[in-house]
């Protein structure tokens, strides 16, 4: 029944992460501001040039994206460090998860998007953009670090149970230990 428990902690870490995905989806929301649009006879227009608004969402994705990817690996280290490989594929699918449902929650929470408002819109009226993601490399952020977390708690973890069976073994033979 090796099989069984894998699945369990590969399908644990996948509904943690669609969890933090929708926690981090409204954090995002809540706090990345989004572009501004003017209304104008053209169509839309910026009403700022420079769009600080774009590099701010991406840089709170890429924040929150990273607390979440570690809160990822710290609420599945415990209960999945039996299992590594199962652990690693149920982290690197879960933070994926991640990554696509705060997308689409802060998404679906941001404005409608500014062309269909502008339609409708008199003359002069300022549009508030809709949220999203312009550089798509920010959705590796969960993935990234929850990885990173994972390999040193295995590292850590691997280490620490060599050294306690090295120990164990070399005093049990009557081997001197030599401290650094």
């Amino acid at each position: 029944m090796r099989g069984g428990r894998s699945a369990v902690i590969v399908g644990q870490t996948i509904l943690v992460g669609a969890a933090l995905g929708v926690v981090m989806g409204v954090l995002w929301w809540w706090v990345a501001p989004t572009e501004q649009w003017v209304v104008s006879d053209a169509g839309l227009t910026p009403a700022e040039v420079g769009f600080t608004e774009w590099f701010d969402a991406d840089a709170w994705f890429l924040v929150w994206g990273a607390g979440a990817g570690v809160l990822l690996t710290a609420i599945s280290w415990r209960p999945g460090r039996d299992r590594p490989v199962a652990l690693v594929l149920g982290i690197v699918v879960g933070a994926g998860v991640v990554a696509l449902v705060a997308w689409a929650v802060g998404g679906a929470l941001g404005a409608p998007d500014p062309q269909t408002v502008a339609e409708t819109a008199d003359v002069g009226t300022a549009v508030p953009g809709a949220l999203g993601i312009r550089a798509t490399a920010v959705l590796f952020a969960p993935s990234l670090t929850s990885l990173t977390v994972l390999a040193l708690l295995l590292s850590n973890a691997r280490l620490y149970r060599k050294g306690a069976t090295d120990a164990h073994s070399a005093t049990s033979a009557g081997v001197p230990q030599q401290i650094w």
